[in-house]
This record gives structure tokens, sequence and C-alpha cells, in this order.
């Protein structure tokens, strides 16, 4: 009797201290404990055990299913987090949550939104975090969200004692869109000639069709180099950079006689809108376009234009002007450098004009801007447009408008551009001297982390309106 009562001991001791073992935490301590336990603490940290994960996900409609696998070697983790915070107002939050399991187990009742004191820092204010997870070698963390949310690259983060290793996952974006494309830089077009840029391009919805390596007419340049894959030291990885020259040969406008006054290198949405309808701005579609751009320091814009981003219908009786763009701006001596939104509709009274103004250039010049545009494509249609520096967050543009016109008569879709497009502000490249603005000198611009939603998807894409 003295024996089964020892081994039903043992065997309760075992337990208790296995399972104290998988709940281990290494919290930060409150400011009143922080001196008895930062010895504690801090033999913790040295004793730590390797921190090795496997997070794969799958998306099934509403439902988000991530897989955690630990190593052998590594931590029972305490706490799963994840990232909500991708697509501003219209990003999910926890109380759009339906339901939550690990490992089969409702655990709607152990899901937070504060990070407590796990030593995480979240890189977002709207976040989900799975507490108290039980030991396992393998957790199957599932959520179900109350409508679609595009999958979106996000961040995650896993508590494993006094660790917290942060991981790149997908994660839901904005509410109702579904994510069609994405474009970034592959190292392996770096030098590489124009041609197999607009070929690299294209296998995204993107091309690269609109530059000065052309021939015959005016300003061309066969063999310049307008545009490569160069390795951006913020990033830690290839970007986009497009140049448009004034010396040695001064560039034009894919040769053509007719636009002998101004110069384009620019990259844009295919032309194409059967197979790639859905990175396009297709009637009563709405569209949400993501990017990055750095202007160099010394950008120098005149008076005339000088457009980095254009909305632009691809065909119709009214495609002459661009509906939306951005556009660097500065006065006829060179002064007040800004930035500006534009707005215009061929053919109409709608249009209204300079919506953005006087936000001073200087506050792009050599830094990343996060650009985020959300477009309803009709009429009265809807317009926003956020940019944010990235290196210090700070909001430089924040335009919205609810009653826009969108749309252009007899078009059927808007193609969307990025890249340099300039007037010679007086010049022509039928006469000598050209005789072009002095400021205009060779400018160059840098792109990356293109990405493309879309709802409300048009079902006759081709069709006229």
């Amino acid at each position: 009797m003295k024996k089964q009562l020892s081994r039903v001991l043992l065997a309760v001791m075992l337990t208790a201290g296995f399972t104290f073992s998988c709940k281990e935490e290494f919290l930060i301590p409150k400011e009143d404990d922080a001196a008895t336990s930062s010895v504690a603490t801090e033999n913790a940290r040295r004793s730590s055990p390797d921190v090795d994960y496997e997070v794969s996900h799958e998306v099934s409609g509403t439902t988000w299913t991530y897989t955690i696998t630990k190593s052998n070697t590594s931590k029972h983790p305490g706490h799963f987090i994840i990232n909500f915070g991708n697509c501003d107002a219209e990003s999910p939050t926890i109380e759009n949550i339906v339901s939550a399991s690990v490992n089969g187990i409702d655990w709607s009742g152990k899901i937070s939104d504060s990070e407590g004191r796990t030593g995480c820092i979240p890189s977002s204010f709207n976040f989900v975090k799975f507490d108290d997870l039980d030991c396992a070698n393998q957790y199957i963390i599932a959520f179900t969200l109350d409508t679609l949310y595009s999958a979106v690259p996000s961040q995650g983060w896993i508590k494993a004692g006094p660790s917290c290793v942060s991981k790149a996952l997908i994660g839901p974006g904005c509410r109702g869109y579904t994510l069609t494309s994405t474009l970034d830089a592959d190292p392996a077009i770096a030098g590489k000639p124009y041609n197999q840029i607009n070929t690299y391009m294209k296998t995204y919805g993107f091309d690269y069709s609109e530059h000065p390596n052309c021939s015959g007419g005016y300003g061309g340049h066969i063999d310049g180099v307008h545009a490569d894959a160069v390795s951006d030291i913020y990033f830690n990885k290839s970007v986009f950079r497009f140049d448009i020259h004034i010396d040695p040969v001064m560039d034009g406008d894919r040769c053509s006689a007719g636009t002998v006054d101004r110069q384009r290198n620019e990259m844009k949405s295919i032309t194409n809108n059967t197979t790639w309808a859905k990175v396009q701005g297709n009637w009563d579609e709405w569209q949400i376009l993501e990017w990055k751009f750095k202007l160099p320091s010394g950008f120098q814009p005149t008076q005339n234009f000088c457009h980095i981003h254009q909305l632009k219908a691809q065909d119709g009786p009214n495609n002459g002007s661009p509906v939306i763009t951005i556009t660097p701006r500065a006065n006829s001596d060179g002064t007040n450098k800004r930035m500006q939104i534009i707005h215009s509709v061929d053919g109409a009274s709608t249009g209204k004009g300079t919506v953005v103004n006087d936000i001073p250039l200087s506050a792009f010049e050599d830094e990343w801007v996060q650009v985020r545009e959300e477009m309803h494509y009709t009429h009265n249609g809807y317009y926003s447009c956020k940019i944010t520096r990235i290196s210090d967050g700070q909001v430089l543009i924040n335009f919205t408008d609810t009653n826009i016109d969108m749309w252009r008569i007899g078009s059927s879709y808007i193609r969307h551009k990025y890249g340099i497009y300039r007037s010679l502000a007086g010049g022509r490249l039928d006469q000598t001297p050209v005789g072009q603005s002095p400021l205009l000198k060779n400018e160059s611009i840098l792109v990356t982390d293109f990405r493309v939603y879309e709802k409300n998807t048009n079902p006759e894409p081709g069709t006229p309106h």
C-alpha cells in the first residue's frame, strides 16, 4: 500500500514539474519588484535555450490557421502574437474574431489585445495575443473573422522563456479586399537591359514599356540605362531605380514626334485588361494601391508638371490627362519645392484641380515613404492618399475625398503608373538648342513593395462606361 502511494505521489510530482516547465514564464518585472528580480531575470536570460520555430499558414475563406512547429531543443512557447494593423482603418481588430482555437480547443477566452509583460514589442498597436499555450511540439492556432480580409505580409511574435522571436508571416489586411498582385525587385535583374526588366514585370501584372530606350524620332537612347534593380541599404534588399537624363543624351517621350516637349520613364500596370484585369481600376471597383518611393536629396522640379505617379485612363475619348497625379512642383526660380496631388477630368467640369499643395518637398528628400491609396472608380467616387515617412512614422499627406469623379467617360479601365514624367519646361527636342529650363538635371526615383488589392470586382471589366 505504501509502495502504491509512493508511486502515485511520484507521478503527481513529475506531472507538476513537467507542467511548470511548460508554463514557465519570464515576464518583465514591475518597477516595484525590479530590484529583487533583476538577478534572477538576467540569469534566466543567460540560460535561455535556443529558440527555433517553423511557422506556416493557411487561409480558407474567413478562417486563418497558423501551424507553429518547434525544434527538439526549443522551449515551449507561452504566447503567440500576430499583427492585425496592416490596413489602417480597414484592418480587423480582436472584436472581429468570431472564434479562436489552439490544437482544436476553444481559446476564445485566452486571447487579448494587450502585450502584458511578455517583453515582446509589437510593431503595431493593433494585434492579438494567444495566451497560456500548453505543452506541445506543434501548435495549430486558428481564428475565424467576421468577413473576408486580404492576405498580406505581416509579422508575428513567439514568446518562449526570456526570448521573443519575431517571424515574418501572412496576416489579415483590408476588410473585404483581395490581394491581387505584388511586385518587388529581384536582384537577378540587376544590370539587365530594359526588355528583360519588362519581361520580369509582366509576370506580376506590370510592365516597363514607356521609356527612352528607343531609336528614331526624338530623345531616344537605345543603349542608355533608365531602369535597374539596385541594392538598398535601408531595406537590405533590391529596389527599382528609374533615371531620367538631360545629359549625356536628353531623354524624350518614347521617341515620339508628337510630344517633344516632355520626358517619360515610367513603369505601369500592364496594358492587358483580360488576364490582368485584377490589377486595373475597372468601373465601380474598389482598389487599394500600396507602394514605397524615395526621392534623392536635391530633387529639383520646375513650375511645370513632373509626375511621379499617375492614375490614367487607358482608352476612350477622354484619356488625355491623368485622373490623379502625385507631382513635385517648384516656383519658376526653383524655390518653394513642394509635393502636390492633382485631380482632373477631361470633357467634364468635375475636375477639382490641386487638392493637396504646399507639402515641403524637403520632408520627402532622401527618405523612404509609404504610400497607400484607395479608390472607388465611378463618377461619384472615392479617393484617399496617405503618405507616411518610414524613418519616424510622420504622416506627410493624409487626404480623403468621398465624392470625387474617378472615371473618364468612354474608358474601360484606369491604369496606375510610377516613375518620372516631366515637362521640359519651355524646351522642345525638335529645336536646337532645346531650350529646356536650366533647373532641369538628371534625376532618379527609387520604388519598391507594390501591393494591389481589389473588391467589388467588375464581372465585365472590358466594357466601356
